[in-house]
């Protein structure tokens, strides 16, 4: 199966704190379904995410309905092919 790797970079606001809560049940809940391989947090903020998926536009979709998805000023997709 193909990967997607999604780096994405939230601006400063103090509401962020607000929406963890449900950020955090969402990707668990994506990772319990396998969509989420490995979700990293960035030191600046940000994170680094690997879904397992065959097209960017599956995940953009995906990546659209996250919580915090309001608060990126930039997300970057590459998909990848995974060798091992």
């Amino acid at each position: 199966m193909n990967r997607v790797l999604v780096i994405t970079y939230p601006r400063k606001d103090d509401r962020i704190a607000g929406v963890m809560e449900a950020e955090y049940a969402m990707t668990n809940a994506l990772r319990d379904q396998g969509v989420i391989e490995h979700l990293f947090a960035k030191n600046d903020g940000g994170g680094v995410v690997v879904f397992n998926a065959d097209n960017v536009a599956e995940v953009q979709a995906l990546v659209e309905k996250l919580p915090l998805f309001p608060f990126f000023d930039k997300v970057e997709y590459f998909p990848l092919d995974k060798i091992y």
